[in-house]
């Protein structure tokens, strides 16, 4: 069988490079790769020759970019033709086919680059005129009901490629299913009525019938849709079980014909215990032949059994039949296979608007579309990687800003269809990809809800979650995506060490936060240019930093401020490289609040000065993100935390004129996380961080000797908290241990 054709649609000018990562994974997973990057100056000639080569195509991959790319002379056009490229046009004549011919035998797959994607550097500038064409082309296909992806980068785009090959299997019986339906159409009438007759009548009157030929193709089809009940499973059994009643009959008469008493005896005996022996097989062999018949397998194994039956008697047909038992198993898999992958494919369109649901928020609906999926085909490997990362972000969402008890179950749920996908294909990369994700994120739950159990729950899913990663990283060494995958976890297993603190447990989570900056470094040594190797070295100088500063041994102290230092310095040549990086920005106020905190806690001669400097121009950067992004509620969440900050720096240092300011910062603080509630109701994060907000003015209350202010904040602080909770809500320790001291205060009244 040859393997399915697949165009490649996309621009020269941004995405060579892309196209050719595209034809080495389409390669991979044993496909034909077909482009077009020279046209003729005819524009009607061009179209004929791309539809030429598309419909010779099972599939067309279409990557959009930013650039319109080349497109035909218009007047070379017939009057009122669209204005399009020639890969828009590409477009079309793939979204035609698959009209015209069905998902199952010409698909469309649409990767629409997002705006930041590491495009080719092109070779000109277009005019806005096209520029403004090909907006317009993305816009349409955002708005396009048909399913489309965003990756990322080069890397997230080759692995989707990759994760087509379910989908190119379903291609490639596809292709030899239309290859062989006109074959199968023209012999299948008589190869059916000839089997017919052979249990109706014997195999001679069925090889009388095949020699008729297409002469007696239309009247056998008739006897065909007439006489095919008998070919079920109870007909066959009774056929079989009256051959073996016709055995034992013969049996015994010859038995009668002894003349000893005791000879006949035996012989009546024996032949009945042989005809109750095959009764017992004749049950399974009639279902299996049944099921055989049912897939359309009308094979040479089936034919010569029943003529056996006929010709030779039910002993002889039973151990043909244990002879030929692994052919006919072989051929009803086989069969029950390709039911099975046309049933999925009559399930893809469900599957992708239950995918389109999830991209448009409706999440509800989604989660039930995948639900019904499951529930009718639990293996499909490909509805179980759609629901269980659905799962995934469902379940972060909920971490972030809704219930943990959701939270969890989402998690847990994923990690089950996680353990089933690997369990159905051990070492595929992208099945254990999905557990190991599942375990982390299983574990991330379990440590905020810090229930009995869960810290040694957790670890187990930290340490599976390593085990795998380190798994793929082995069999992938040259795969950045597999070091960073493994350089994450042992951030996060160095974390929980660091947390629990039992014997032993700061060194290992300082050889695990070692371990993860050395990966991180490699990587950014590998690859010098890449935004993202490089903010990964930031995130592990943090978590290091962090842990030095908290353990406090001899020397601690130095070596997290140059951790810090180091973390601040890259993030600030990020932002200066990508300056309308919202990412890069939020990077650096992070680094200055660790630098912050750090200096006001060390308390050298100077420090002060500096901590200060540093959290204004925290608040300077997250005050403008949040001018950028004024619908970002992690760009509020950002200006909230950095005026508390400052509040908490100026009230300890309690300078003339710091408690007014201290003062004013908590009061636009509360503001801030009110309007912030407001916006997302529902939000968990945002209720904390209003708590938060009067638990703060309540200390700075307490402070300057208010204790009405301090009583009415902590009050405020409890009510919100209260009513949270009662519905179920938990929030992370240190708040759940604020509310019990308030409710000692407040919960009666």
């Amino acid at each position: 069988m040859h393997p399915p054709k697949i165009f490649i649609s996309a621009t020269s000018g941004d995405l060579g490079s892309v196209r050719q990562i595209v034809k080495e994974a389409l390669l991979t997973i044993n496909c034909h790769p077909i482009e077009q990057t020279n046209f003729e100056p005819d524009a009607r000639t061009v179209e004929n020759m791309l539809r030429g080569k598309i419909s010779g195509c099972q599939a067309l991959i279409h990557i959009v970019g930013m650039r319109y790319g080349a497109e035909p002379d218009a007047a070379s056009l017939p009057p009122g033709t669209p204005r399009r490229s020639y890969t828009q046009l590409e477009y079309h004549i793939g979204r035609q086919l698959q009209e015209q011919r069905g998902d199952d035998h010409f698909r469309v797959y649409t990767f629409i680059c997002p705006e930041d994607f590491p495009f080719d550097e092109e070779p000109d500038t277009e005019p806005q005129e096209k520029r403004n064409l090909q907006l317009a082309h993305r816009s349409r296909l955002f708005d396009d009901p048909h399913l489309r992806e965003k990756p990322k980068n080069c890397e997230d785009l080759r692995v989707r490629i990759l994760a087509l090959q379910e989908q190119v299997l379903a291609l490639k019986q596809e292709q030899a299913a239309v290859k062989t339906e006109v074959i199968k159409n023209r012999h299948l009438g008589l190869k059916a009525f000839a089997v017919l007759l052979l249990l109706l009548g014997g195999i001679y009157g069925g090889i009388h019938y095949l020699k008729r030929g297409q002469s007696t193709l239309q009247h056998g089809q008739e006897k065909l849709i007439a006489a095919a009940q008998p070919l079920d499973g109870p007909a066959l059994r009774a056929r079989l079980t009256e051959s073996s009643e016709r055995t034992l009959q013969r049996e015994l008469a010859v038995a009668d014909q002894e003349k000893n008493s005791n000879t006949r005896q035996r012989l009546r005996e024996a032949a009945k215990a042989a005809h109750a022996t095959r009764l017992t097989r004749i049950g399974d062999l009639a279902n299996r032949l049944s099921e055989l018949f049912a897939a359309g397998q009308a094979s040479p194994v089936l034919v010569e059994m029943l003529r056996i039956l006929d010709t030779e008697g039910v002993d002889a047909a039973l151990a043909y039949e244990e002879k030929q038992r692994p052919n006919l198993l072989e051929s009803i898999k086989a069969a029950q296979q390709m039911d099975k992958e046309r049933y999925r494919a009559s399930l893809q369109p469900i599957l992708k608007a239950a995918q389109f649901q999830a991209t448009k928020g409706d999440s509800a609906a989604a989660r039930a579309s995948y639900q019904e999926i499951l529930a009718l085909e639990p293996d499909w490997p490909e509805a179980i990687d759609a629901f269980a990362w659905f799962l995934c972000d469902a379940s972060i969402q909920s971490k972030n800003h809704g219930s943990q008890r959701a939270a969890l179950a989402d998690a847990e749920t994923m990690l089950t269809l996680a353990t089933r996908r690997q369990s159905l294909a051990p070492e595929d990369p992208l099945a254990l990809r999905l557990l190991s994700c599942a375990s982390d994120q299983a574990a991330d739950v379990l440590i905020l809800r810090r229930q009995p159990g869960d810290a040694e729950k957790a670890l187990a899913h930290y340490r599976r979650g390593l085990e795998i990663w380190e798994k793929l990283h082995t069999a992938h060494p040259d795969s950045a995506q597999a070091a960073r995958d493994v350089s994450i976890s042992l951030n996060k297993l160095g974390e929980f060490l660091a947390l629990r603190r039992q014997p032993g447990d700061p060194e290992k989570a300082l050889a695990h936060y070692q371990r993860s900056l050395e990966i991180s470094e490699n990587l950014l040594s590998a690859h010098p240019d890449s935004a993202e190797a490089a903010r990964d070295v930031s995130v592990c100088l943090i978590k290091l930093g962090d842990f030095l500063a908290n353990r406090g041994q001899p020397g601690d102290a130095e070596k997290a401020l140059v951790q810090f230092q180091r973390g601040l310095e890259i993030s600030e040549n990020l932002l200066s490289t990508h300056p309308d990086s919202a990412e890069a920005a939020r990077d650096v106020s992070v680094f200055l609040n660790k630098l912050g905190d750090f200096l006001s806690r060390r308390g050298q001669p100077g420090d002060a000065e500096k901590a200060l400097t540093h959290y204004q121009r925290d608040l300077e950067i997250s005050e403008k993100l949040l001018t950028t992004h004024p619908d970002s509620a992690q760009a509020v969440r950002d200006v909230s935390i950095s005026l508390g900050r400052l509040g908490d720096f100026l009230t300890n240092r309690s300078q003339p004129g710091d408690a007014e300011r201290a003062l004013a910062h908590y009061q636009r603080s509360l503001e801030v996380t009110e309007k912030l509630l407001a916006t997302n109701p529902d939000s968990a994060q945002a209720t904390r961080d209003l708590a938060v907000s009067h638990y703060k003015l309540a200390a700075f209350a307490e402070c300057q000797g208010d204790l009405v202010g301090k009583t009415k904040h902590h009050r405020a602080c409890y009510d919100i908290l209260a009513l949270r909770i009662a519905n179920g809500v938990t929030f992370d320790p240190p708040v759940m241990k604020l509310f019990e001291e308030l409710k000692q205060e407040f919960g009666g009244k």
